[in-house]
């Protein structure tokens, strides 16, 4: 599998969490349970997002996740 692809996995999955903590988050019913739900797609996300600077970082060697954001402001 190439970086591309990797990457577009990650960040796939990184919306998909995303999509299910906000969902979650705003979900009427057993509050206890939609509040652990919602953590454990944070963390998902999360755990994404580390995965992806990993690459990231690991693609471009000498180049830090914080040199890349900040050239992005």
């Amino acid at each position: 599998m190439n970086l591309s692809h990797q990457l577009a996995e990650l960040l796939a999955g990184i919306e998909r969490a995303d999509a299910q903590a906000r969902g979650h988050d705003g979900a009427n019913g057993d509050r206890d349970h939609h509040a652990e739900a919602a953590q454990r797609a944070d963390e998902a996300a999360e755990a994404g997002r580390k995965a992806a600077r990993t690459l990231i970082e690991g693609a471009f060697p000498g180049i830090s996740w914080s040199m890349i954001e900040r050239a992005s402001l």
